[in-house]
């Protein structure tokens, strides 16, 4: 799972449209982040579809079903012999050697029949009603993925919104400060206590800064924007978001967290790649009953009228009855290698299914670790971090204390003022990357 990066996704975002979630009566939807993510699953059309999907499989097991039970199919068929067929037969009645010309059948001619047929054995019906069971709990599977996305995609948005807040938050209060010190300044170069390129320099620190903060206020727009959108609400709808990175990092149980081993069946992914091998499986299972013979039984019920007028409906004209009940069986015999070609490419999708399963499941392996590295980087980075602001926020408060005692200059400040925004940033990057990195872990873990 790539880390979360603000340049290029919230650029992503101001494209993106979103979908019309519930509005509150406030206007304004309060959210931690436990709320966000249910309103993602209730919301999100990415797991209405696949939860569709489950639906469908579910009556595709049934419509498997059904093709084994009796099957019933009734008929009506009306003919108008415009001009009968005349056939030449020998006249026996006076001179076989002659022929006399014969008309068989009426003008109309109407049938109404009833046909019913029963399989009694068929290897294909019993393959595909345990494959059409099989698959559906695919479906079923692949709409807990298409939730396990949707959940990490939306957690990643709320994190990148906390972000860009923070950072906006630290912007805004540094322009508070830099704007007064600017104003003190000004005063003091006025009244010819210090010099003119002290007033300029922190002028030009001052607009730096306001850019800074309109910059990082539509990256802050932008942001929710794309959580918004994760979440399937509309992008008219005002959100606040009630937890914070310091809460989050706070709960984390680290040396849980870096002492975990992973199952790689517990893997939803790998889950997947099991029932697509046994779906294979079942193909292969499938086509293997080519070879197999196939019963069935049948009845059919027939009724037929013969008239020279068209009077088919009339109840004192007679229809003619006929019925007949039997079996039906079909044995394969030959097929001049046709049903064996076919059996060899359905086993061959069979092994290689086996191999795509087992490659995943390397790879799963070789992703936990990587994961586990980068979480106990994160964590080092974290503390790292956390340590600089600490000694950048000592630095800052002395350095303004002489700087307002004029034992040090505006560029001190400026200088300073830099450091503390990066060292502020990178402290607020830490913790994201720290919680990105735990999320990687339970995706893997199938904890989401």
């Amino acid at each position: 799972m790539k880390k979360l990066k603000i340049t290029g996704i919230i650029l992503l975002a101001a494209t993106m449209g979103v979908l019309r979630g519930q509005e509150p009566d406030t206007g304004v939807r309060s959210l931690s982040l436990d709320e966000a993510v249910s309103f993602a699953l209730e919301h999100n059309l990415n797991v209405a579809n696949a939860r569709l999907d489950v639906t469908a499989a579910d009556k595709r097991v049934w419509e498997a079903t059904a093709s084994g039970l009796p099957q019933m199919d009734a008929s009506f068929n009306y003919n108008n012999n415009l001009a009968l067929a005349t056939t030449l037969i020998p006249d026996f009645f006076n001179d076989p050697s002659e022929k006399i010309e014969v008309q068989f059948g009426t003008k109309h001619y109407a049938t109404a029949g009833l046909r019913a047929n029963q399989i009694i054995f068929s290897g294909q019906y019993i393959i595909g009603l345990q494959t059409a069971k099989l698959y559906k709990e695919f479906m079923k599977k692949n709409r807990d993925l298409s939730e396990q996305q949707v959940k990490e995609a939306v957690i990643q948005g709320y994190y990148l919104v906390l972000l860009s807040e923070s950072t906006l938050e630290a912007l805004r209060g540094n322009l508070q400060n830099i704007k007064t010190s600017y104003q003190e300044t000004l005063e003091l170069y006025n009244a010819g206590f210090v010099e003119e390129t002290d007033a300029e320099q922190l002028e030009v620190t001052l607009a730096d800064l306001e850019n800074s903060v309109l910059s990082m206020e539509r990256q802050v727009v932008a942001s929710r924007n794309l959580l918004k959108y994760q979440m399937g609400m509309i992008l008219e709808d005002e959100i606040e978001l009630t937890d914070d990175l310091d809460q989050m990092v706070g709960d984390l149980e680290l040396q849980v967290l870096l002492d975990l081993q992973m199952e790689v069946e517990e893997n939803i992914e790998y889950q997947l790649l099991k029932d697509q091998e046994r779906l294979a499986e079942m193909d292969l299972k499938l086509k293997k009953t080519d070879y197999m013979p196939n019963l069935s039984a049948f009845f059919s019920l027939d009724f037929t009228a013969q008239r020279q007028e068209f009077n088919l409906f009339d109840s004192e004209e007679d229809w003619y009855k006929a019925s007949a009940v039997g079996l039906s069986l079909n044995v394969p015999v030959f097929s001049s290698g046709l049903r064996m070609a076919a059996v060899a490419q359905k086993k061959i999708a069979y092994e290689q299914a086996v191999n795509n399963r087992e490659f995943a499941s390397r790879g799963m392996k070789v992703d936990f670790m990587q994961a586990q590295y980068d979480f106990a980087n994160a964590l080092e980075k974290y503390k790292r971090e956390e340590k600089s602001l600490e000694l950048t926020k000592k630095v800052a408060e002395r350095t303004r204390a002489k700087y307002e005692e004029g034992m040090a200059s505006s560029l001190d400040l400026t200088q300073l003022n830099d450091q503390y925004l990066r060292t502020l940033t990178n402290y607020t990057s830490a913790m994201v990357d720290l919680l990105n990195a735990k999320l990687s872990l339970d995706r893997l873990l199938n904890k989401l």
